[in-house]
Order: C-alpha cells, then structure tokens, then sequence
C-alpha cells in the first residue's frame, strides 16, 4: 500500500503542474475512466446499462473551452457515473 501511496503523492505533485487547460482533461479523463471501471464491471456480471444524454460534454471539444463549458460538463460525467453506478448495484441486488 506504501508504493500505492507514494505513486498517488507523485501523481497529485505532478498534476499541480499542470496548467489549467491539463489540468481540466485530467479531470474530464479521470471521470471517464471511472465510468469505463462501472462499464467493465457491468459487463462482467452481464448487467445492461442506459446511460443519461447531455449536449454539455460536446462544448469541451472545441478550442476555447470556457470554465462553465468544463464545469457543466465535469457534472454530466459525474452524474453519469453515479447513474451507473446506481443502476448495476439495484440490478446486482
């Protein structure tokens, strides 16, 4: 767990580096790759999943991407997730 520990450490050090516009993809590919684990996990157990629409995730494909475009959709992933995480586990049960 120390090396997990360490490795997380050098992880956030290197994420403050980061300059805003990183730092913003780091989040938006962080979320996504907690609804990939929620994907995997529901294939596994042969679970169907539907997942919630939102036009605000295609506002941070363009160039000027503003805070509220990265805001709004940081919270539609997030709410994906959630809504996913929620459908497997009343399913699973």
């Amino acid at each position: 767990m120390e090396e997990l520990n360490q490795a997380f450490k050098d992880y956030i050090e290197a994420y403050k580096e980061l300059d805003i516009p990183a730092k913003r993809k780091e989040i938006i590919d962080a979320t996504k790759e907690l609804i990939v684990v929620f994907e995997q996990l529901a294939a596994k157990d042969q679970i169907p999943l539907e997942y919630l629409r939102s036009r605000e995730i295609n506002d941070i494909n363009g160039a000027e991407t503003t805070e509220d475009d990265f805001l709004e959709a940081e919270l539609v992933y997030l709410e994906v997730a959630k809504n996913m995480i929620g459908q497997y586990l009343d399913k699973k049960m």
